[in-house]
This record gives C-alpha cells, sequence and structure tokens, in this order.
C-alpha cells in the first residue's frame, strides 16, 4: 500500500496533468484551474478516509474542520471577535474529537470507501453541491472530473504496490482498491447506492444542460493539438 506522501504527489501531478488539458482547451479560466487543481490533489486523500489514525484521515479532517472555521463568519455575524474564535475551536474540536472517531468506528480500512462506486457517489456529490452553491454546469463538471481523477489517483496507486516486482508476486491485498463495489461493507454501499439515486434524480433539471456542456468539451478537445506543428518541430531540431 502506499503511504501518505506517495499518494499525495501522485494526486498533484495528475492533477496537474488534468488541468493543464483544461486550460489548453480553453475549458476554464486560469484561477479556476488553480482551484480545481488543489481540491483534486486533495480528493487523492480521500479514498484514505477509512483508514484509522492514517495521517490522510487527520489531514482531511482538520483541513475540513479549517474550510468550514473560515467560513463560520461569512455564514453567521458574530457580535465580536472573540466569539468567531470560540466558535472555530468549537469547530475544530467537534471535528477532530467527537466525529472522526465516530467516523473510524463505522469504518473498516479498505472497504466502502477504496471502491468505484464511492467514486461515483463523490464525482455526482460535487456536482450536486457546485450546482447548489450557484456555479455553472461547466465548473460543476470539471470539480466533478478533477475529484475523480485524484481519487482514481489513489485506487489505482494502491493496486499497484499489491505487486511485488522483485518477488514475482501479488499481495493479498490486491483487488482490494480498484474494486466496483465493497461486498465486504454492505451497509455503507447501500447509503453510497442511495447517495447516488439521490444524487441522479437531483440533476433531472439539469439533463440538458449536462448534455450540452459535454459536447461543448467534446469540440474543444478536439480542437486541441497534441503535438506541435511541422514547422516548430524543424526548428527545435
Amino acid at each position: 500500500m502506499a503511504n501518505f506522501e506517495t499518494h499525495f504527489k501522485a494526486s498533484v501531478v495528475t492533477s496537474a496533468a488534468v488541468c493543464s488539458v483544461m486550460l489548453a482547451a480553453s475549458l476554464t479560466a486560469p484561477t479556476e484551474a488553480l482551484l480545481l487543481f488543489v481540491i483534486g490533489s486533495l480528493a487523492g486523500l480521500l479514498p484514505d478516509l477509512d483508514a484509522d489514525k492514517s495521517r490522510s484521515l487527520n489531514s482531511l479532517f482538520s483541513l475540513f474542520a479549517l474550510c468550514i472555521g473560515i467560513c463560520l463568519p461569512i455564514i453567521i455575524k458574530f457580535s465580536s471577535l472573540s466569539a468567531i474564535w470560540v466558535c472555530a475551536l468549537a469547530v475544530y474540536l467537534a471535528f477532530m474529537y467527537i466525529l472522526k472517531p465516530l467516523f473510524e468506528s463505522f469504518t473498516i480500512h479498505r472497504g466502502a470507501s477504496h471502491s468505484l462506486l464511492c467514486v461515483v457517489m463523490v464525482a455526482l456529490l460535487s456536482v450536486n453541491l457546485a450546482l447548489l452553491a450557484g456555479k455553472a454546469m461547466n465548473t460543476a463538471l470539471l470539480l466533478s472530473v478533477s475529484v475523480s481523477v485524484g481519487m482514481l489517483t489513489h485506487l489505482i496507486l494502491d493496486e499497484c504496490y499489491s505487486v511485488d516486482m522483485n518477488n514475482n508476486k501479488i499481495k493479498a491485498s490486491f483487488g482490494s482498491a480498484l474494486k466496483p463495489i465493497a461486498i465486504n461493507s454492505p451497509i455503507a454501499s447501500l447509503l453510497q447506492l442511495a447517495v447516488i439515486v439521490v444524487c441522479i434524480y437531483a440533476l433531472k433539471d439539469h439533463y440538458h444542460a449536462l448534455e450540452n456542456t459535454v459536447t461543448g468539451w467534446q469540440l474543444q478537445l478536439t480542437k486541441l493539438p497534441l503535438l506541435p506543428e511541422s514547422d516548430v518541430l524543424q526548428r527545435w531540431l
């Protein structure tokens, strides 16, 4: 199994590659691409939310707590600076010492979060949450792509580390990461299916916009040159 540093580096590289394609195809603006790059890099740590005491789990819960603490003054109007600090601290403590232990008690490593079903669920949630936040369909889908690539990078890397190239053998953990559905976590898998169904239903009024956006992407990507023109290559040579 790859460690925290390897997962993070891999997700940074793949997120950078995806965002470079988005920029080259003029699918997004540079500032938005930077945000998608950060989100995609962090998404590469999401599958390890089921790993008790892991650096990924601690880092992600700390990040979520920090983001909510920063957003509190935007959502709620506080009467004093000390009230903001107290509420931010309360949010952090609640995340780290209540929600995190509760999450650990209901999850097993390489369980439901290490599955393609989980990737689909998070991708659909990303689209719906972005649309609820007032973002355009183009941005919502790009967010979904960034998150999906980050998570898939993690799962593929775990499977690669399940193959021992030196001894030419496959470890017992092979197949436990990149699986369609987590049979060993039936309740969690059913919940994921339920969330997917709800998300698909919530998008019913956006199907036309979704189709138009994907068609527009196809046109933009077909115009994207993969190699320099011949005269440019001749100047290089």
